[in-house]
């Protein structure tokens, strides 16, 4: 078993940041990755709100951020964690392979993953029309009609990327006004192939081999209609991956985020949180990159504390 200062799970801009800081104290530091090195981000059409990048992909920051990982000498495994286990005062991690990891502190950084709408025909169509990842999957729909269900910056920012791509646009939004930043809702209103759907839920998708159309009902006045789509965006938030700290008995909140103080602390001494799955403060990239931050400090001294009482004894 391959032994480590500390274990950060999650390669998004909070595992990477939590890394990076881990290294500068010296730490012998592994990141484990399930997806892509990046998070969520990488998925981004353009990153241009964080600081010293005055625009990029997201492809094109994954790039950048690998580079960093081995520049540093910190390796990444392509691996999902399955289970941490307490031993003898550190921890043992078991990942999907067979392969197991010890550490003496651990950072779980695995963010979140897209919320679904729940509604009939969203599974059956998933990957046939519907989507949660309107930059991975817009370029299929290129002169189609399309829709997005949602009002946050992640719908807006979609729409907008689309507006680009498809012919028209429907921005499905349950209340009667916008809730991503006044700045992004103003582009939108400009685009002449964007079409506001406000006041609206969608009651199911429908369709043959392919996703055709949506119901959609006003929760006004309960009147229903059909939209014609060849696809479906759907932005409706995140569910924290909060199953590891679950399994370690660490409590969460009533939406699942993990709770931590100001040294990303969770409930079991050794093991930090940072990123979306806290819940604390806005979920943006240069957010998770700070909490990350501080949980690569915290337990980079939590593990130099450790060793120091090892060699006192």
């Amino acid at each position: 078993m391959d032994k480590y200062d500390i274990i950060v799970i999650g390669a998004g801009p909070a595992g990477v940041a939590a890394a990076v800081y881990a290294k500068r104290y010296s730490m012998n530091v592994a990141v484990v990755e399930s997806g892509t090195v990046g998070g969520q981000l990488s998925t981004a059409a353009e990153v241009e709100n964080y600081p010293g990048i005055r625009r990029m992909t997201g492809m094109e920051w994954a790039e950048k951020t690998r580079a960093q990982l081995m520049h540093l000498n910190i390796p990444v495994m392509i691996d999902t964690v399955e289970s941490i286990k307490q031993h003898e005062g550190a921890f043992v991690l078991k990942l999907a392979s067979g392969t197991e990891l010890g550490a003496l502190g651990v950072i779980i950084a695995t963010g979140s993953r897209h919320r679904h709408l729940g509604v009939d025909g969203e599974e059956r169509f998933a990957g046939k029309g519907i989507s949660y990842c309107a930059t991975c999957d817009g370029y299929f729909f290129k002169g189609k009609d399309v829709a997005l269900v949602g009002g946050g910056n992640t719908a807006v920012t979609y729409a907008l990327f689309m507006a680009g791509i498809a012919s028209k646009v429907y921005l499905v939004h349950r209340r009667n006004e916008f809730r991503a930043e006044s700045s992004l809702v103003e582009q939108l209103l400009k685009m002449p192939n964007v079409v506001p759907v406000l006041d609206c839920v969608v009651v199911n998708f429908d369709g043959k081999d392919m996703l055709e159309r949506m119901r959609i009902r006003n929760v006004k006045t309960n009147e229903e209609k059909d939209i014609a789509v060849s696809a479906a965006f759907i932005a409706v938030g995140e569910t924290p991956n909060n199953e590891l700290a679950k399994g370690l008995g660490i409590a969460v909140d009533a939406k699942g985020n993990i709770p931590v103080n100001e040294k990303q602390e969770t409930g079991v001494s050794g093991v930090y949180a940072a990123g979306d799955l806290t819940g604390k403060g806005w979920a943006q990239a240069v957010n998770a990159a700070a909490q990350g931050m501080a949980a690569g400090i915290e337990c980079s001294l939590y593990v130099k504390n450790l060793k120091s009482k090892e060699l006192a004894k």
